[in-house]
């Protein structure tokens, strides 16, 4: 459940950046508009690889916490 929320803030972001394009800034032509997508894509997924990883690591290390404290007899 978590990746699912790591990709809806990614796609939130991704289409913030075209509402913000589309209301405030003044791009007429072709390609610094296919560069402001790429770009606003890649960091999209940037912070995609940011949050999964996060939550991963945390995932992770509590697991080990609390597998860790328990006694195998």
């Amino acid at each position: 459940m978590g990746n699912v929320t790591d990709v809806v803030f990614c796609f939130a972001v991704f289409l913030y950046s075209a509402f913000y394009f589309a209301t405030k800034l003044d791009i007429t032509r072709t390609v610094p508009t296919i560069m402001y997508f790429c770009y606003m894509g890649l960091l999209s997924l940037g912070f995609l690889m940011i949050t999964g990883t996060v939550g991963f690591v945390s995932c992770l290390g509590f697991v080990r916490a609390i597998y860790g404290s328990v006694k195998i007899d």
